[in-house]
């Protein structure tokens, strides 16, 4: 009798213990991301590495394109057909869904884990003193330009030095003279035609987050630091925005629709325009910087000019564990290995991320380990890295930042940017509708 309740006992460990091999050998995550074609190939790399380092745990990359709103749709058509992913990148609704339990509560594994103190202080993203979503990486905003094309047109290198940066008239005077027409002619000059340019001086990215350098170096703003007031009908503003559109319509320096032949029929890539030597410069993010390791042209890196005082600008999609998951504790383990550089050197090494773990900035070794290679050109670190002592993080936590971008400032500054009205009559018309809103309710 004892012998055949001992081989019954045996029986059932062994059917428990091939019943939790076959569980863990079954796990199924999917991780939704956006991103050039060379970022998805980055994120499904770094995918098959957790999966290799985590046997019985597969994850399923969805891929998506990212236009802002459009991301946001199909995130709210999923939330409706209860198709969200288990772990994902997130955009500029994410209080929005945070304040409606879209999201796993990732504190007590953070604490459990002693992270926090690990991270730099603006990564975690918290709503009600719950840690829902973390910043996917440091990221910052760039002045990249075309070596050769600058030494070929005699035009100066700029200053990789962020505190001793041209001013915007120093770059603006470059750009002119980088800019050229069929005729060997630059603006200003007789005879100069801007329906026949072949090379511009510079392109400027006009999404909402790349503006803010340029105004906060103006000594402007967009917000109030409580988020509840607009601003962006102050003189200094006002003025930032002017200077920018300028480039398209006045200075003639910058590529606007309809204005080039090449930029008339189709949206072509700046990152190619700059290695063609169609652009001299280009005024975008940090995360160029894996495409353009695999171009083959001489890329450089300056500061971002500097109009009243040196700006920058701490941006990043946001990573969340989505609350649905069936799964968990497997989803924070494929949360942790995202941010933990040691596992996903790649996405750092290769131009994709800056690190959010704090030793990766002050560690020499560590640093060297992601910043010492041919994807981070010279001038990296003291153009980038050191201007992120002054940065200033996005402001992602104004309720219903989404909607007012939307719907009363971008129209108002496409206008702007077309040149059919000035940046005062835009701003202060978009102002008045906000203010009349009433959607300006402070912070979540």
């Amino acid at each position: 009798m004892k012998k055949g309740f001992a081989l019954l006992v045996a029986l059932l460990l062994q059917v428990c213990f091939a019943a939790s091999v076959l569980t863990a050998e079954n796990i199924k995550l999917s991780f939704m991301f956006w991103g050039s074609p060379a970022e998805d190939q980055a994120i499904r790399k770094a995918l098959k590495d957790f999966e290799g380092a985590n046997p019985g745990i597969s994850v399923t990359p969805l891929f998506a394109t990212y236009s802002g709103a459009e991301y946001d749709a199909k995130m709210k058509a999923m939330s409706e057909s209860d198709t969200l992913p288990d772990v994902g990148y997130f955009g500029g609704s994410f209080y929005d869904y945070a304040s409606n339990n879209f999201f796993l509560d990732m504190t007590p594994y953070i604490e459990k884990e002693g992270l926090k103190k690990d991270y730099l202080p603006q990564t975690w993203l918290t709503y009600k003193d719950k840690i829902y979503g973390a910043y996917t990486a440091a990221e910052s905003q760039v002045v990249y330009y075309n070596k050769k094309t600058l030494q070929d047109a005699g035009v100066a290198l700029p200053p990789t030095d962020y505190k001793k940066a041209w001013t915007w008239d120093q770059y603006v005077s470059a750009w002119t003279k980088l800019t050229i027409d069929k005729g060997g002619k630059h603006p200003g000059e007789a005879g100069f035609d801007p329906k026949k340019v072949v090379r511009f001086g510079v392109f400027h990215e006009t999404w909402d987050q790349m503006l803010f350098p340029v105004v906060w170096s103006n000594g402007g703003d967009i917000f109030s630091e409580d988020g509840k007031q607009i601003l962006i009908d102050t003189p200094e503003t006002i003025q930032a925005i002017q200077r920018l559109a300028d480039l398209r319509n006045k200075n003639l320096v910058m590529s606007s629709p309809g204005l080039t032949e090449y930029n008339s029929t189709s949206k072509a890539d700046p990152k190619v325009l700059l290695q063609n030597g169609q652009i001299g410069f280009y005024v975008s993010g940090q995360w160029e910087l894996l495409d353009f390791a695999g171009m083959n042209f001489p890329l450089g890196i300056g500061a971002l000019p500097i109009q009243k005082k040196p700006a920058q600008l701490y941006v990043s999609g946001i990573n969340v564990i989505f609350k649905k998951t069936k799964n968990p504790d497997a989803a924070w383990k494929l949360q942790k290995w995202l941010m933990s550089p040691d596992k996903t050197l790649d996405l750092y090494a290769k131009g994709l991320w800056m690190p959010t773990k704090s030793s990766w900035y002050t560690n020499k070794e560590d640093l060297a380990k992601w910043v010492n290679n041919p994807a981070h050109p010279a001038g990296f670190k003291e153009a980038v890295l050191d201007s992120m002592t002054i940065s200033r993080v996005a402001p992602a936590r104004i309720k219903n930042y989404t909607q007012i971008w939307s719907e009363f400032v971008n129209p108002e500054m496409d206008l702007i940017w077309l040149g059919k009205q000035s940046a005062e009559v835009g701003l202060k018309k978009a102002a008045a509708k906000v203010r009349a809103s009433g959607l300006l309710q402070g912070l979540w």
